[in-house]
C-alpha cells in the first residue's frame, strides 16, 4: 500500500471531524448543519477561514475566539484529532477501499452519536437510519460479512440491550438499543456481540472508582454510547485479532 493513503485519509478526517463538531453542536439545538457559516457561540462572531483549520487554529489561538477571547471547548480540536486517527487507522488496516470508507463513516456517525449522548443523553435517530444505510452499503461493496449474520446481528445486538432495557425498567435507553441493532446488521453477529461486551467492561472499569466513592449510585443516568462507540470500532478493525488473542489465553 501506498504510504500516502493512510495520510491522506488522516486529512480528510481532520476535516471531516470539523463537520462533525458542527452537527455536534447544532443537532440538539434543532438548527440546520447544511448551511450557515461556522460562529463563535459566545460572541456571534462569523469566523473566518483562517480560524476554521482542523486543531491548528485552536491552538494558534490559544483554544480562544479571536475576537471576544472567550474561551472555545476542548471538543474542537478533540473531535478533528480523533477523527484524523480513526481515519488512519482505518485505511492502515483495511487498505484504501470501500470497506475502509464505510468504517470511516461509520466512526463518524459514532462520534456524533457519543457527544450528543454524553451531553445530551440521548442519540438522533438519524444516526440510527444512516447506520443502516451504511449496512446495506456494505452488503453490496463489500464481501463480508453475509446478510444472514448481518440480521443475527441485529436482532441479537439489538433484542439483547432491549431485554436489559425492560427488566432495568429504563436502565438502557432506547437510542442505545437502535444504536446496537443497527451497527449489529453493519458489523455482523460476532464482532457485534464482542462489542457488547466490550463496552459493558470497559463502562464497568471507568464508573468503579466514582461508585466506590459515592459519587454515582443505581440511579445515576450514564451515557452509554461512548463506550458503546470506542468498542464498536475496536472491533470494527479488529475483532479477528481480539478473538484469536482472546482465545490464545485459554488454549494451548
Amino acid at each position: 500500500m501506498n504510504p500516502l493513503y493512510p495520510v491522506i485519509y488522516a486529512l480528510f478526517g481532520a476535516v471531516t471531524g470539523s463537520f462533525l463538531n458542527v452537527c455536534i453542536m447544532r443537532i440538539p439545538k434543532g438548527e440546520t448543519f447544511v448551511t450557515g457559516r461556522s460562529h463563535c457561540p459566545s460572541c456571534q462572531r462569523q469566523l473566518p477561514a483562517i480560524d476554521m483549520i482542523p486543531v491548528l487554529s485552536w491552538l494558534f489561538l490559544r483554544g480562544k475566539c479571536r475576537f471576544c477571547h472567550t474561551a472555545v471547548s476542548p471538543q474542537y480540536p478533540i473531535v478533528e484529532a480523533g477523527s484524523a486517527l480513526i481515519f488512519y487507522l482505518c485505511c492502515l488496516v483495511k487498505g484504501p477501499g470501500a470497506e475502509s470508507v464505510i468504517l470511516c463513516a461509520f466512526a463518524s456517525l459514532l462520534t456524533v452519536a457519543a457527544w450528543i449522548d454524553a451531553r445530551y443523553l440521548y442519540i438522533p435517530d438519524g444516526i440510527h437510519i444512516l447506520i443502516l444505510l451504511l449496512g446495506l452499503a456494505s452488503i453490496i461493496l463489500c464481501r463480508r460479512p453475509g446478510i444472514l449474520e448481518r440480521m443475527a446481528g441485529s436482532f441479537i445486538c439489538g433484542g439483547f440491550l432491549e431485554i436489559l432495557r425492560i427488566l432495568t425498567r429504563g436502565g438502557v435507553g432506547g437510542g442505545d438499543v437502535k444504536l446496537l441493532a443497527s451497527s449489529g446488521f453493519l458489523l455482523g453477529a460476532r464482532a457485534g456481540i464482542a462489542s457488547v461486551f466490550m463496552a459493558y467492561v470497559i463502562a464497568g472499569l471507568w464508573y468503579l472508582i466514582p461508585l466506590l466513592r459515592g459519587r454515582v449510585n443505581g440511579k445515576t443516568s450514564a451515557p452509554m454510547a461512548p463506550f458503546f462507540g470506542l468498542s464498536l470500532m475496536v472491533c470494527g478493525l479488529w475483532y479477528s485479532e481480539i478473538i484469536t488473542w482472546y482465545l490464545g489465553l485459554f488454549l494451548p
